[in-house]
């Protein structure tokens, strides 16, 4: 008998870590699928606790790949939370145990892949801050410690992951290498939803290098596949795709289609961002197609959108409020209860020191509640403050862009159609009434506008303007090279008023567009020049004379643009190009 209990103990011992190991990682496994859930549903305060928990115990076990696979979630989490610096020090802290020799040596699939994870995370973060030199090499990074792993899902999943990353970097070539590996994972695990995934950011990257025949090829597989795709995200992703390549070709009809298709999705009211994103984008397109009332009602279902998730978002605030303050509720009360037992304890067994103790524990307690209280409504007020002051400040943006959506559309819209009119009536009609009607009607919509319009040169020079938007033409245009200067180095631009700025600016962007629009210029030079009698504009180019009736209708509006501000314009065209120049000699500063 005393033997066979032996035989028992001794196997007990040998199976012991065994079972508690096997423990371990199901308890690990379980407090980071709980991390992760509570991180899909917003509850960021519960998703850090859980999060330094499998930290704790990662620790505890000495565990490598669980260390680095905490701190990465925790990384993440952080950065989710808007706490970059906190979020940097735990990839760093993951960044130090994938670096060393012994790990990578003893590394199995397990870490392979949370290794992957970790820089694929990094490659997001660094993108987030606009390092995409540093989110580059982390993506390839990725892929590369991807491809060492056994499991072919898991590799698609971070091909496709580095791959986006390389899009937004700004290397679509290498994006599109591994969105094809990805496709080519999905297609060998039988995994629809991320063959159409990948399959519909190839598509959209071919597009966007303008290789059109691969295009057609990746949407006929993508249309091939959407039968058999059961995921919403994944049809989501592919209607975006085709929104982003009509939105592009201004094929503004069969884009109105692709975002009404994604607002028909199942359960799409659980993403309002997708919806107000369709909604502005249908009244772009219902505005560039002329259909002013379909344009306006999808902007009323866009302001909708915008201020039930507002609603939401405060209210989620104040519930992860609500919930916290209950929880430190019941942890007081927990702790009161456990002091009460140990005090009724410690008196049964030595009333006299325990009085003395009591006293000074009492004392010591209720300073530390009254501390503890203390900075538990400093830290709700703190919350509550900030709660106020984002929503305040999303308020005011959505305001500052509704006004100034609408002083474009006055501007550039109605203006110009006025104008336009009033031209036409002035050439056919000259003696006409309706010309002193229209011009009155122009010069008020125009000043409604202008008075709409955001005041950016409160914040910014026309030097400065004038820079950007050069700089975001050039980038824009592949066939045209745009450059711009200005002088002299020291000019102080600011003394330049808002209104005579405005002008500038309006003569640049229709001469600018005149020379990519009507005389496909590869060259466009513009120059502001501060005199001592005022300024110089130049805008020269060395495209083909323009006799179109839009370039003429576009020399007149810049004649008078120049005119309402004191100046002066000349347009001298040829056969090596057309030069605008216009001249103000004087303005004053109100």
């Amino acid at each position: 008998m005393k033997t066979m209990l032996k035989a028992v103990l001794c196997l007990l011992t040998i199976l012991y870590p065994i079972v508690s190991t096997a423990t371990d990682a199901d308890e690990f496994a379980r407090l980071r699928a709980t991390a992760d859930s509570l991180h899909s549903i917003g509850r960021t305060d519960s998703v850090i606790v859980e999060g330094n928990r499998a930290l704790e115990m990662a620790r505890h076990s000495g565990n490598a790949s669980w260390q680095l696979g905490a701190h990465t979630s925790l990384g993440v989490f952080m950065r989710s939370s808007g706490k970059i610096d906190e979020a940097l020090k735990h990839y760093d802290e993951a960044l130090k145990i994938a670096t060393t020799d012994s790990f990578r040596k003893q590394a199995d699939e397990e870490a392979l892949e949370e290794v992957a994870a970790l820089y694929v995370n990094l490659a997001t973060l660094h993108l987030d801050m606009a390092h995409k030199t540093e989110a580059t090499q982390y993506a390839v990074t990725a892929a590369e410690w991807a491809e060492q792993c056994a499991d072919r899902d898991f590799k698609g999943q971070i091909y496709s992951a580095a791959g986006s990353v390389l899009t937004a970097a700004g290397q679509p070539d290498k994006a599109l290498t591994y969105q094809q590996r990805s496709y080519k994972y999905a297609i060998e695990t039988g995994n629809n939803d991320g063959a159409m995934r990948a399959a519909a950011h190839i598509m959209l990257t071919c597009d966007r290098l303008d290789r059109r025949k691969e295009a057609a090829e990746w949407r006929e597989r993508c249309r091939s596949l959407l039968p058999r795709v059961t995921s919403v995200m994944s049809r989501l992703i592919y209607y975006q795709a085709e929104c982003s390549i009509c939105m592009k070709r201004h094929d503004y009809r069969p884009a109105i289609a692709w975002f009404d298709s994604i607002l028909h999705l199942d359960g799409i009211q659980q993403l309002p961002f997708v919806m107000y994103d369709c909604y502005n984008n249908m009244h772009e397109a219902y505005s560039n197609l002329g259909e002013h009332r379909l344009a306006y009602e999808t902007l009323l279902k866009s302001n909708a959108v915008r201020d039930t998730l507002y609603e939401q978002q405060k209210a989620e605030s104040m519930r992860e409020l609500t919930v916290k303050y209950n929880v430190k509720e019941k942890e007081l009360a927990l702790a009161l209860s456990k002091a009460a037992q140990a005090d009724t304890r410690f008196r049964l067994a030595v009333a006299l020191a325990v009085l003395a103790v009591v006293v000074a524990l009492f004392a010591i307690y209720a300073m530390v509640q009254r501390r503890r209280r203390h900075e538990r409504e400093m830290e709700f007020a703190a919350l509550r403050h900030d709660t106020e002051r984002q929503l305040t400040t999303r308020y005011v943006e959505g305001l500052e862009n509704e006004r100034a959506r609408m002083a474009r559309e006055l501007h550039d819209g109605v203006c110009n159609d006025l104008t336009a009119m009033q031209m036409m009536l002035n050439d056919e009609h000259p003696t006409s009434p309706l010309l002193p009607q229209l011009d009155s009607c122009r010069e008020q919509v125009r000043r409604i506008s202008h008075e709409l319009m955001p005041p950016e040169f409160n914040y910014a020079t026309i030097d400065e303007v004038l820079r950007y938007y050069i700089y975001k033409v050039d980038k824009a245009t592949a066939d045209s090279r745009c450059t711009y200067t200005s002088a002299p180095d020291d000019a102080d631009w600011s003394v330049v008023p808002d209104d005579v700025s405005l002008e500038i600016y309006r003569i640049v962007q229709e001469a600018v567009g005149n020379a990519i629009k009507h005389a496909s210029a590869r060259t466009i030079g513009v120059s502001l020049n501060r005199t001592d009698s005022g300024i110089e504009l130049t805008v020269s180019d060395n495209g083909k004379p323009r006799h179109t009736q839009a370039a003429g209708i576009g020399r007149r509006t810049m004649k008078q643009r120049a005119a309402a501000v004191g100046g002066s314009l000349t347009v001298t065209a040829g056969d090596n190009g057309t030069t605008v120049r216009l001249s103000l000699q004087r303005f004053r500063k109100d």
